[in-house]
């Protein structure tokens, strides 16, 4: 009876994904799922010594983890080496999702607390995914650094302040014409009007987008982008 338990929840949790990679519009290859069956179990057994996430349960990780994640997909293209950071990746969203989602992106996972950096790097040597690396530093100690500064195409963080705040960290990072994603709440909706000023300043145009909720019941995954103006950029 427990390792019939144990399969109906194994069903259930791929029939979740399967729900919303059709949502989102979105296919994987045979080793792509078992990536992200493998990503789940490290996310588990990890979490028992390390906080990695708020997600507590399987389901919400799939739900609210992976599948939101690979939903960032409307907002670029994914090109062959398109280099792209994940500021303060926690365990792995969007970054790592987006890793194994489009493995042809060069990604580089930047995270300032050391066990959560040391569980992404376990997770990668664990999938032995190539393209993709993970920093344990704040993205400040990348300001001045000749390998990082104006590198990439694309960078994702996690709104925690308001948005020109977070411009200003991941501006210097962003290559001419690069473009930041970030997932927004309807607090940061409400107040993007008034920061449209000072995202000009600051050289970055923003646009808002929305794709399809993850499963039926659930919010659409709205994301905020910004893109650095070539006429702005040095």
């Amino acid at each position: 009876m427990p390792e019939q338990a144990a399969q109906q929840s194994v069903t259930c949790r791929k029939e979740l994904l399967r729900r919303g990679l059709d949502r989102i519009g979105i296919r994987l290859t045979p080793a792509q799922d078992e990536a992200f069956g493998v990503y789940l179990s490290e996310l588990v057994r990890w979490a028992s010594q390390v906080n990695l996430t708020g997600l507590r349960s399987e389901e919400a990780i799939i739900r609210e983890g992976f599948l939101r994640s690979l939903s960032y997909r409307v907002a670029f293209e994914p090109l062959p080496l398109m280099k792209a950071i994940d500021v303060g990746s926690g365990a792995g969203f969007p970054g790592l999702v987006l890793k194994i989602g489009y493995p042809a992106i060069d990604m580089l996972l930047l995270e300032p607390r050391r066990k959560r950096a040391s569980f992404l790097r376990s997770t990668i040597r664990r999938l032995g995914l190539t393209g993709v690396r993970c920093i344990q530093a704040r993205v400040e100690d990348l300001h001045g650094d000749a390998e990082h500064q104006g590198r990439y195409a694309l960078a994702f963080a996690r709104a925690v302040g308001p948005v020109p705040d977070v411009v200003r960290m991941i501006e210097p990072l962003l290559a001419p014409s690069g473009r930041l994603i970030l997932q927004t709440g309807q607090k940061t909706r409400d107040s993007l009007p008034a920061t449209h000023p000072l995202l000009a300043a600051l050289g970055m145009r923003a646009e808002e987008c929305e794709a399809p909720a993850p499963d039926v019941g659930f919010p659409p995954t709205r994301l905020l982008i910004l893109d650095r103006s070539p006429s702005m950029a040095p």
